[in-house]
């Protein structure tokens, strides 16, 4: 790796480090170069703004997500299976890290943080259209999926369970009520499951896309977290307003 490069890979686990445990607002890019011993004109060399950086750092996450769906699938021989082992592996909230999900949520998924969104999601769709491609032949081919153009369902299912991802995500970002949340994310989980299985004319109940538990324990994580957020901003603001 060149020098710039393992610089620009710092630059961005710093940056991530501390937009987890500080908070994407609170960080700024002072913060960033202090912590690394970096030059202004380093940072200005590799990105033009802080969100340019978090939007590194999401498509990096992504290409990551891509690689582990991959790896996932390799040795699986059923098309079922290797289907079930891609869908879990490929959000970027599948990872069990809730810091990072809480940041990507909270900005990625507001009101102007589409292009981002976009952005990433055409990095996940370059990085498994062909694998997903793979998956289809060998369903078509043992009689567990029924599909006539295998390219196009490919992209066709991929931004499908990519609307799934964000309906996901866009509830982990504004329901408040943990009994919402987990009621929430159990139906899309139940009405995607099936949507998918119709679109491939699979066996009812082998589409799998997430355990249900995990994406309980991760709406948890993030809800737990959000509230300490607050407890400890609204601290904060007592102790300023009495200092």
């Amino acid at each position: 790796m060149k020098k710039g490069d393992a610089r620009r890979e710092e630059l961005l686990a710093t940056a991530e480090r501390l937009f987890c445990t500080k908070g994407y607002e609170k960080t700024s890019v002072q913060d960033i170069l202090d912590e690394m011993g970096f030059s202004k004109g380093g940072f200005y060399h590799h990105f033009d703004s802080k969100l340019a950086v978090l939007e590194a750092i999401c498509q990096k996450r992504a290409q990551e997500s891509c690689a582990q769906a991959k790896e996932a699938v390799a040795g699986l021989t059923s098309a079922v299976d290797q289907l079930n082992a891609l869908f879990h592996s490929a959000p970027l909230w599948s990872g069990g890290q809730p810091g990072f999900v809480s940041l990507l949520i909270r900005v990625a998924y507001r009101e102007d943080g589409a292009l981002m969104r976009e952005k990433m999601k055409q990095s996940q769709f370059d990085g498994l259209q062909g694998v997903l491609e793979e998956i289809l032949q060998e369903g078509v081919r043992t009689k567990a999926f029924f599909v006539a153009d295998v390219p196009t369902s490919a992209t066709l299912l991929l931004r499908l369970y990519a609307q799934f991802a964000d309906e996901i995500a866009f509830l982990l970002a504004r329901e408040d009520s943990e009994e919402k949340l987990m009621d929430g994310l159990l139906r899309r989980l139940s009405v995607y499951r099936a949507a998918i299985e119709r679109f491939l004319l699979a066996p009812f109940g082998s589409i799998v896309l997430f355990e249900g538990r995990e994406l309980q324990l991760l709406a948890r994580d993030i809800l737990r977290g959000r509230i300490r957020e607050r407890a400890d901003a609204m601290l904060s603001g007592r102790e300023n307003a009495g200092g």
